[in-house]
């Protein structure tokens, strides 16, 4: 009877959280993101609920997961070829580190800094009305892609450019 505890801690997880999914495209290229959207519920985030300074998984439940159609460049002349990786995060008041990791785990919890594949740095910046839902999501500045990512009273976003 475990198994059936189990499957039911899992959809009731999944309720709270449930899953989404984000595209980007432009002509050739295209950015997938697949993740679980937790919610506020009246709690403080950053800081208490996720830890400043220790990495978070960037959602809920499953791993966050990115797909790149084509290699992108980053701040700093960083380049990630085309492929699927785990998106981690480490969040300070200040900034985040946004994570690539070459290391796709069943669960969220499971995260092995042998597999960074990229690492980039983003300021926060906060937000004037909280964000009930963590969100994820895909804007253009300028032509070119940034990634978005707020929740609470915090935001942060990272460009890229495309190859």
């Amino acid at each position: 009877m475990v198994f059936g505890y189990l499957q039911y801690r899992l959809y009731e997880t999944k309720k709270y959280s449930p899953e989404d999914e984000v595209v980007y495209k432009n002509q050739d290229f295209q950015v997938q993101l697949r993740y679980n959207r937790p919610a506020k519920r009246g709690r403080v985030i950053f800081g208490e609920l996720v830890p400043f300074g220790q990495w978070w998984r960037t959602g809920a439940n499953e791993a966050t997961q990115i797909s790149f159609s084509n290699e992108v460049f980053f701040q700093d002349g960083q380049t990630l070829p085309a492929g699927k990786y785990s998106l981690v995060t480490i969040p300070h008041p200040e900034k985040w580190v946004i994570i690539f990791n070459g290391k796709i785990p069943s669960w969220g919890t499971g995260y092995d800094p042998e597999y960074d594949r990229l690492r980039v740095e983003v300021p926060v910046e906060e937000l004037p009305q909280p964000v009930e839902k963590f969100t994820i999501d895909f804007t253009e500045e300028a032509g070119q892609p940034r990634l978005t990512m707020a929740w609470d009273r915090t935001k942060v976003s990272l460009s890229f450019a495309i190859k």
